[in-house]
């Protein structure tokens, strides 16, 4: 049986920035002792082994998964980020480009009002994702996709 990945999925959405020559990420929690306890697990991923998985819905619509390869998880339960139910525009648009080019950084952010980008807090340091790569969401029968198949079937 494969390892498991528990999968945090009450993050408010996710934030484009342009840092160091490189894409960010930025997981964007309304709640800041969730995005502590989230940062302090991801900050812990080791740079080898972290994936990021956007799968583009039939929809319009996409979703984000991100984790560290759980055979080598120090974690007890290794944690996992999956958000569906974003639409394929604007942000995403203009990034999608960027994120084919070179896998972005993940970072962990907080927001008192994600209505005002004045009150977002960066609370974990930037973390390189290894793999990154955009599917389609027929690509999920895939067995190499196992872990973004389950993040997207589990409610």
């Amino acid at each position: 049986m494969p390892y498991e990945i528990d999968w945090c999925r009450n993050f408010y959405g996710i934030s484009w920035a342009y840092e160091k020559d490189r894409l960010v990420v930025s997981t964007v929690f309304e709640d800041k002792k969730e995005a502590a306890r989230i940062a302090r697990e991801v900050e812990d991923w080791s740079d080898k082994f972290t994936r990021m998985t956007i799968i583009e819905k039939d929809n319009g619509e996409f979703a984000i998964c991100c984790y560290q390869d759980p055979q080598i998880s120090k974690s007890k339960i290794p944690l996992g980020l999956f958000r569906t139910g974003m639409r394929q525009s604007g942000g995403y648009e203009n990034a999608k480009p960027m994120i084919e080019e070179k896998s972005p950084l993940l970072q962990i952010a907080y927001a008192a009002d994600v209505r005002d980008m004045k009150t977002y807090e960066q609370v974990s340091r930037l973390v390189p994702m290894r793999k990154c790569r955009i599917i389609s969401e027929k690509d999920l029968k895939k067995q190499e996709y196992y872990y973004e198949k389950t993040a997207n079937v589990q409610k």
